[in-house]
């Protein structure tokens, strides 16, 4: 065979080429770790993969929040470390901006996704207002955007998961991201204190804390005593928590439906180290939102939720290891607990703040008012505190609008397998909102997967209704609505 002197020439500028990108690889493994260009080419696989197929960064995002939500890739780029979670993020975003701008797809115009765009507007209101009272650091600007491209994940879950099969995979993802999350917080815990601390400072290198790792149950004038928490891969136990607790609904919910995504049998077998993350995490708020979750769709669809709840509660009555659940749980309603007084403080903060600042809040930044001190352990406090009255009626709009249409119609669906993957997020929908009332993480700047997460359950909620309410509920979607 005679091959032209084109290709010869082709193919020795692709050999060096190859051999020079080999090298740099080469030397920056040798000089710094081989973590960077590991790093480097995985995150360049993993953007074009992205941008290829849009729904794949769902999926990814999902994995990364089980497995290390605040892993940072070790490359810095402008003097700041982009995490995996902001790269999957940006990934997703601009595929589908591209998409958005450049074909005939379009923004969704639900109800929830209008009044989040609404939100977002009014937040960098609150934001820019809040130069005028206080100091704006570029770390704030990075922190906030995270914060509202978090809310506007809605969109891009929204519009990616427009079929029955979709949404399945979504429930299914997210039920096994659960149990993978919960057996590794349950894992750790089941080894001794040092044991654990050795495994998780080991995580530093992609940018985990390496002081104050593990965490402690609070105990008097400014103590904590010797009950550790669970916190798997997430640094905060209640963070921890709460999307175990999301995920933990969902199996309870599809193991009550009639046609769940996955057999029953797996379904038993995913709950229990679900279920052990949410019991070790010793979270009440998150405790408080799964019970009532799972009690309002009992009461509105599958009874025999009701059923497993009454076994489940004279489980905890019966075994001595459970009443001291049950203990810690009861101790959250008196002021004597540290942490609950500690919560009354903050409320009382947020309020006067909120008193101050009504209109628009105070920003994202730290308290202009050295008497009082912001932050707050509840979703709506927060949204109010930051972005005032208006932003938290825009904010609770939003909320309202997702539950009402996962609401509306449920109990007349034929669908049965579709009725039951909307009842599941309904369900945890439900949850997520009680445990808003004692916790913040679900719109706290400071963990902005969890407000990701949130979002992304509401999309998938959402996405079925308006599946449901379809004259017909097809598997395969025409091409033109095929947007991943």
């Amino acid at each position: 065979m005679i091959r032209s002197v084109e290709i010869e020439r082709a193919d020795r500028t692709m050999l060096v080429v190859a051999a020079v990108v080999a090298l740099a690889i080469g030397v920056v493994a040798a000089a710094a770790s081989p973590l960077i260009p590991l790093g480097a080419i995985a995150t360049v696989l993993a953007i074009g993969l992205v941008w290829r197929r849009p729904i794949v960064g769902v999926y990814l995002f999902v994995a990364v929040v089980a497995l290390l939500p605040f892993g940072v890739i070790p490359i810095p780029l402008a003097g700041t470390q982009l995490t995996f979670v902001d790269s999957i993020m940006i990934a997703t975003f601009s595929a589908m901006l591209a998409r958005w701008v450049f074909t005939s797809d379009r923004l969704p115009r639900d109800p929830t996704s209008i009044a989040l765009i609404a939100f977002v507007l009014v937040a960098i209101a609150a934001f820019v207002g809040g130069s005028g009272i206080g100091s704006i650091t570029p770390e704030l600007v990075r922190r906030t955007g995270k914060l509202l491209a978090s809310l506007l994940f809605f969109l891009i879950a929204r519009d990616l998961l427009n079929t029955t099969d979709r949404l399945a995979g979504m429930t299914r993802a997210l039920i096994l991201a659960g149990a993978v999350q919960g057996a590794i917080g349950a894992g750790l815990m089941a080894l001794s204190p040092l044991s654990q601390l050795t495994l998780l400072t080991r995580l530093e290198v992609i940018g985990y804390p390496s002081d104050n790792v593990l965490r402690y149950v609070p105990g008097p004038n400014a103590t904590y005593t010797d009950q550790l928490r669970a916190i798997g891969t997430s640094v905060d136990p209640n963070v921890f928590a709460g999307t175990l607790m999301l995920a933990l609904v969902l199996i309870v919910v599809q193991w009550a439906s009639p046609r769940p995504v996955l057999r029953k049998s797996v379904l038993c077998l995913l709950a229990l180290p679900t279920a052990a993350g949410v019991l070790l995490s010793l979270s009440r708020a998150s405790w408080a939102g799964l019970a009532i979750g799972l009690g309002f769709i009992g009461v509105l669809r599958y009874r025999r939720i009701l059923v497993l709840g009454v076994i489940g509660a004279v489980c905890l009555l019966a075994t001595p290891v459970a009443q001291s659940f049950i203990v810690r749980f009861v101790g959250g309603f008196s002021t004597a607990d540290p942490a609950t007084a500690f919560r009354v403080g903050e409320y009382t903060n947020a309020l006067t703040l909120l008193g101050r600042y009504p209109l628009l809040g105070i920003g994202f930044g730290e308290s202009p008012d050295i008497d009082v001190t912001a932050g707050v352990s509840s979703v709506y406090l927060l949204v109010a505190e930051q972005t005032g009255l208006l932003g938290l009626g825009v904010y609770v709009f939003a909320l309202g609008a997702a539950w009402v249409i996962g609401l509306r119609g449920l109990r007349q669906m034929r669908d049965l397998r579709l009725q039951g993957i909307r009842a599941a997020f309904l369900a945890a929908l439900t949850a997520a909102l009680v445990t808003g009332l004692l916790d913040q993480y679900f719109a706290n700047q400071t963990f902005p997967h969890a407000v990701a997460l949130f979002w992304l359950y509401a999309a998938v909620l959402v996405s079925a209704s308006r599946l449901a309410g379809e004259p017909t509920c097809s598997e395969q979607p025409p091409p033109a609505t095929d947007r991943g």
